[in-house]
C-alpha cells in the first residue's frame, strides 16, 4: 500500500491506493478539485512522487 499526505499547508488529505501509479492518478484529481491553481509541472510532480511512503 502506498500513502500520500497532500504537501499543501492547511490540506490534510490523504491518499492511499496499491501503486505509485493508482496514488499519483488520485493526487492529480485531488489537485485539480482542491489546489486548481497548483501548477503540476515536472518539478511539482517529483516532489509529490518523492512523498509517497510505503505503508
Amino acid at each position: 500500500m502506498q500513502r500520500l499526505e497532500c504537501p499543501i499547508d492547511g490540506c490534510s488529505a490523504t491518499i492511499e491506493a496499491e501503486t505509485e501509479q493508482e496514488v499519483m492518478a488520485q493526487a492529480e484529481e485531488h489537485a485539480n478539485s482542491s489546489h486548481p491553481d497548483l501548477e503540476l509541472d515536472d518539478e511539482t510532480v517529483e516532489n509529490i512522487r518523492s512523498s509517497i511512503i510505503q505503508v
